[in-house]
């Protein structure tokens, strides 16, 4: 935890290494797993508030005050991590993922567009134009608010999809009204309330949100019908299985 950036600040830059080498072992035995049943990524993170929140003492709070406090070491600590996570993209990519998907749960909601731009923007331009250039997709999952952040990253970076896309009030994200607007230049995942429908509807509840996320987003392609974020712990199996039997029945066209 940190408690005073300034102070604490050389410690901090023992806590990025550099990287000089990985193990594709793991990937290659959960593609092999998987076959042609599934997609197999890697995950790498972005800087930002939403990452450091549980770095300092005081959570996104204190991570706020140092950010004001000591500017020159708050972003050399976002260089760094950013330098750790395109390095971590590097090494992905050259194990070949079917995608990569950038993590960065929150980041919009904790954070505002001017802070975003200097801490986040830059590291997902970089990762997500390397992406394009090894023809891996890409694809970024920001939990909580992003209507507007789809906007950017449609017409600023090479992603290629984005997710959650969660309605409110968790989100701010109307499915159709997004996939009018961005869906002939990025792909979209979602949008199925977690807990309203995936862990406490029934199953007729999940198949009719099911079929009303193809309705909103599914014309033309470019839409992976998904959860809301995530499925919390006890969403019943039979509901998970209800979204797979109904995007298998009703997803084709």
């Amino acid at each position: 935890m940190v408690k005073d950036l300034r102070e604490d600040m050389p410690k901090l830059r023992y806590m990025f290494p550099t990287l000089t080498g990985y193990d594709s072992a793991p990937l290659r035995e959960q593609a092999a797993y998987a076959g042609d049943d599934a997609a197999v990524g890697a995950a790498v993170g972005v800087p930002g508030l939403h990452e450091l929140h549980g770095w300092f003492e005081g959570g996104v709070i204190g991570a706020t005050y140092a950010m004001n406090d000591y500017p020159d070491e708050f972003y050399e600590l976002i260089a760094l991590i950013s330098n750790h996570h395109i390095r971590q993209a590097e090494m992905l990519i050259a194990a070949k993922p079917d995608f990569l998907l950038l993590g960065a749960s929150g980041m919009w909601t904790l954070s505002s567009p001017e802070i975003w731009r200097k801490t986040s923007l830059p590291t997902i331009q970089k990762i997500t134009r390397m992406c394009r250039q090894a023809g891996i997709p890409s694809m970024l999952h920001c939990c909580g608010k992003e209507r507007e952040l789809v906007h950017v990253l449609a017409t600023e970076t090479d992603l290629d999809s984005v997710n959650p896309l969660e309605i409110p009030p968790m989100g701010d994200c109307d499915l159709a009204e997004i996939k009018k607007a961005y869906g002939a230049s990025i792909a979209l995942m979602g949008n199925l309330h977690t807990t309203n429908v995936m862990l406490r509807g029934s199953v007729e509840d999940v198949r009719a949100a099911a079929r009303a996320a193809i309705d909103a987003a599914a014309e033309g392609g470019g839409f992976i019908l998904s959860t809301g974020d995530q499925c919390g712990r006890d969403t019943p199996d039979a509901n998970i299985r209800a979204m797979v039997e109904t995007a298998r029945a009703y997803g084709r066209y």
